[in-house]
């Protein structure tokens, strides 16, 4: 086991305001309402839920359903990072990666994060309730989970953190299933459990490169508390984890082969990555690892899809 035992925590007072904050104008503050709702993070949930949708619905889902999938999605999603970026600006404030984000360099008032954020959570779990309960459900388990569990209470508490707070991405998952109106079953739940087991790999291994921004914030991340190597073998092991998941998911839907021809190369060089990674758990190892996970994700899921086009009409498993 690599490294001393550390625990630490943040304080929630904002005492670290960029030294020239100045509110943003026209287009500038354009783009620091989209760097508030994360579209790259948004649009890696919305993808998994609408691959999700697909292999609910046996096929291509009504125009209405993805419509309504994406939409409430966008809103819900969105609307919780804005939620994020507002909790946590004093965190963002002392690390160097988030140190540009609009509530720290004052393009943007925390009220203006408080109030679009609140907006866009209830309008589209209001728009979801009305036409699928079912979705709105999952969306308000995702939003609760990312916002409150996450942001709110585990982040600064723990080093299990992002272990609970991946529960927001399988709730995504099961959304965009339960909005076809398909009742869950193994399948579904498989392709949950596998952006739950993934969701390690991918953090980890970012939290080993930004290790020192982490220990500078007061975040606990793992690495922080039992080094670089051992959490190495967490990502092993959540690796092959994934890889195996992955591959059973695959299993219940119509078309697998398909499906494995995407998810077995890809799963095999996460785990080859990993396994270097373990090795030597240095930080470009480790960058490599992270920006494949969420290739990886991607590949997974683009085969959910298409091996749930132009199949038959029984319900899946």
């Amino acid at each position: 086991m690599a490294g001393d035992s550390v625990v630490v925590r943040a304080s929630r007072p904002l005492a670290h305001a960029a030294p020239h904050a100045v509110p943003a104008a026209g287009s500038t503050r354009a783009f620091a309402y989209l760097a508030l709702v994360k579209p790259r993070v948004v649009s890696l949930v919305l993808f998994t839920a609408i691959a999700s949708a697909f292999a609910g619905a046996r096929g291509v889902p009504p125009f209405t359903t993805l419509a309504l999938l994406t939409v409430a999605g966008v809103l819900a999603a969105g609307g919780a990072a804005a939620l994020n970026h507002y909790l946590d600006r004093d965190v963002d404030a002392r690390m160097r990666r988030t140190r540009g984000r609009p509530l720290v360099t004052g393009q943007l008032e925390p009220g203006r994060a408080l109030l679009l954020g609140t907006t866009m959570v209830a309008a589209g779990l209001g728009m979801a309730l009305v036409a699928r309960p079912a979705l709105a459900m999952w969306l308000a388990a995702g939003a609760g989970t990312y916002v409150f569990v996450y942001t709110r209470w585990l982040k600064r508490r723990t080093p299990l953190n992002i272990v609970i707070g991946g529960l927001a991405g399988s709730f995504a998952v099961l959304g965009g299933w339960a909005a076809t109106g398909s009742p869950l079953g193994q399948t579904s739940v498989l392709l949950a459990l596998l952006v739950f087991v993934w969701t390690p790999v991918h953090f980890w291994s970012f939290a080993i490169v930004r290790a020192d921004d982490y220990r500078r914030a007061g975040i606990p991340m793992l690495p922080l508390v039992v080094g670089p190597r051992a959490v190495a073998r967490w990502v092993a092991l959540h690796a092959v984890l994934t890889f195996g998941v992955g591959l059973w998911a695959g299993t219940g839907l119509d078309q697998p082969l398909l499906f494995h021809a995407l998810a077995l190369p890809a799963g095999g060089v996460l785990v080859l990555l990993a396994g270097l990674a373990l090795a030597r758990p240095t930080p470009s190892l480790n960058w490599q690892l992270f920006k494949f996970s969420g290739l990886y994700l991607c590949l997974t899921f683009l085969g959910v899809l298409l091996a749930s086009i132009g199949v038959g009409s029984a319900p899946a498993s």
